[in-house]
């Protein structure tokens, strides 16, 4: 298949499979006329090399889970102190992901506090905490200098 229905089929743009491939993440054969062409399995491919990447993992961790999961070589070594290392690079990348989302889950909070001070009137003019006329506000242009007070 060309890159075009294997697009159709996968839902990733033509211009993610070409990027994949310039990762070593999808090999497809070339034609004498320079087409890319895709097998069937590339379909499952795609799917998986998206899941990893959508759950932020770095295309290199990628490319090594992949040849474990769908190539059949051995890229998982049977030793395990080299299987360790690989496992220690997984893990390393799924904390930093948990770091991540914790700091997500952080910032959604403080800003779902924010929303609902606004919504339930509690802050601005007039409130609490509100500095009132001792502040002079200026409007601002985003290139540019301040325009003067406004009140």
């Amino acid at each position: 298949m060309r890159i075009g229905e294997l697009s159709a089929r996968t839902g990733a743009s033509v211009r993610m499979l070409r990027y994949y491939e310039e990762q070593g993440l999808l090999t497809p054969v070339r034609t004498d006329s320079g087409y890319r062409i895709y097998q069937e399995a590339d379909v499952d491919r795609v799917a998986r090399i998206r899941c990893m990447l959508s759950a932020a993992l770095p295309s290199g961790v990628v490319g090594q889970a992949l040849k474990f999961l769908l190539d059949g070589r051995a890229a998982i070594p049977d030793e395990p102190a080299d299987r360790a290392r690989i496992a220690d690079t997984l893990q390393g990348e799924l904390d930093l992901l948990t770091a991540k989302i914790e700091s997500l889950r952080h910032s959604a909070d403080l800003l779902a506090t924010i929303v609902a001070d606004v919504r339930g009137d509690v802050v601005g003019p007039g409130h609490p905490g509100d500095p009132g006329g001792a502040v002079v506000r200026r409007a601002v242009r985003k290139a540019g200098p301040a325009l003067g007070p406004t009140r």
